[in-house]
C-alpha cells in the first residue's frame, strides 16, 4: 500500500472511529466532518480515480455505501444522506455521506464549516451508526 492517509488509517497508523470494515473497504467517522455523521467510505486498494476501480471494488463501495446511508438516516433522523465522490485532496477514492437534517433541504443549506471534531463525539456518532447496521 501506498501512503495516503487513508491508507495510513486503513493499516491503523493513524486512528480514526470506525464504522464499519470488511476485506475490501472501510467506512470512518470524518474528523472534519460538513454536516453531524458524516462518514468516508474507503476502497482497501488505493486509487485516486473513481472509474479506475476494478468493477468489484467500485460496485462494492457503493453498495456499502446504500448502507450506511440507511442507517445513518435511522440514527440521525434525516431529510436524505446526500453522497459524494471524491480523490482530489486525498488521492484516494472515497465517497462522503451527508446526512442531512430534516430541517434542510440540501447539502449547501446544512454545511456549516467546522474544525476537527473530537474522538469522542465521533465514536457517539459511529456507535448510532453501527447500531443501526
Amino acid at each position: 500500500m501506498s501512503d495516503s492517509i487513508f491508507s495510513k488509517i486503513i493499516r491503523r497508523e493513524i486512528p480514526a472511529q470506525f464504522v464499519y470494515e470488511d476485506d475490501q473497504c472501510v467506512v470512518i467517522m470524518d474528523k472534519f466532518p460538513g454536516v453531524i455523521g458524516q462518514t468516508l467510505v474507503i476502497p482497501k486498494v488505493e486509487v485516486d480515480y473513481a472509474f479506475d476501480l476494478d468493477d468489484d471494488t467500485y460496485s462494492h463501495i457503493f453498495n456499502i455505501a446504500k448502507k450506511i446511508a440507511r442507517a445513518s438516516d435511522q440514527a440521525f433522523d434525516t431529510f436524505r444522506t446526500c453522497l459524494v465522490v471524491e480523490g482530489f485532496e486525498v488521492p484516494h477514492v472515497h465517497i462522503k455521506l451527508y446526512p442531512i437534517p430534516k430541517e434542510h433541504r440540501d447539502l449547501t443549506a446544512a454545511m456549516k464549516p467546522a474544525g476537527p471534531t473530537t474522538d469522542e463525539v465521533l465514536e457517539n456518532q459511529a456507535a448510532k451508526i453501527r447500531k443501526e447496521l
